[in-house]
């Protein structure tokens, strides 16, 4: 006996890609326009004296610097900007507002709501390698957050070629991370952060990354909304 296929599935589909394309079209058009590279970012880049290599298929940049008798490179990737909080202000204080007498107390009550909410911090990781000319090399597993230096780890990398390309998780489970940094002796802790330091890994540098990597995550996200749109429209 004979089945006959609804057509109504089809046109399910189609519905759904027209939908979907329309809808891929308009929030392309939206980021393309709103979109603008910070004019300084090259810049700073230049004045801290880093060679940029950022490939747009990837979602890898890094940063290259040579000294004297090492080079280090600071590898991150793109990350989305952190999320707003949006405070609400009760009625109670909306009619108050407008009175100098309890301007610090409703400036009190945001803070701590901002502090609850924990939203609107950016956080970078990213992994500093120095390299010796003998081809020895030690890496600083990091993050930034809000422009400030946070060590993880420390280790030895024994094969420079291999320990660049090797995931992260694997970083982890073939060799040993060293140890952890914050139940390390206190001077010995904080002369890992000079040493770091002295290679230009600072709240400047800190900053570029933060600015650079939410950068680099809005053209992906640009770059995946046009494959969309482009696929769809086959």
């Amino acid at each position: 006996m004979l089945r006959f296929i609804s057509f109504s599935r089809f046109s399910n589909i189609s519905m759904a890609r027209g939908t979907l394309f329309k809808t891929i079209s308009k929030e392309y058009k939206y980021e393309y326009h709103q979109y603008e590279q910070e004019p300084t970012l090259m810049k700073q880049i230049k004045h801290l004296g880093f060679q940029l290599i950022d490939d747009p298929k990837t979602n890898k940049v890094t940063f290259n610097k040579e000294f004297s008798s090492k080079k280090i490179s600071i590898e991150f990737r793109g990350t989305p900007p952190p999320l707003e909080g949006k405070i609400k202000v009760s009625k109670e204080d909306q009619s108050i507002s407008q009175n100098p007498k309890y301007q610090d107390k409703i400036q009190q009550k945001i803070q701590e709501t901002k502090q609850e909410l924990e939203l609107g911090i950016l956080s970078v990781d990213y992994t500093v390698l120095i390299e010796t000319e003998k081809g020895e090399a030690i890496a600083f597993e990091c993050n930034t957050s809000n422009q400030t230096t946070f060590i993880n780890y420390v280790q030895p990398v024994y094969d420079i070629q291999e320990y660049k390309t090797r995931s992260k998780y694997r970083k982890f489970l073939r060799d040993y991370p060293g140890p952890e940094i914050n139940k390390l002796d206190e001077q010995l802790k904080q002369s890992l952060y000079t040493y770091l330091e002295s290679y230009g890994i600072n709240q400047s540098l800190n900053a570029l990354i933060e600015a650079y990597s939410i950068d680099k995550e809005q053209r992906l996200y640009m770059e995946f909304l046009k494959s969309m749109e482009n696929f769809l429209a086959v």
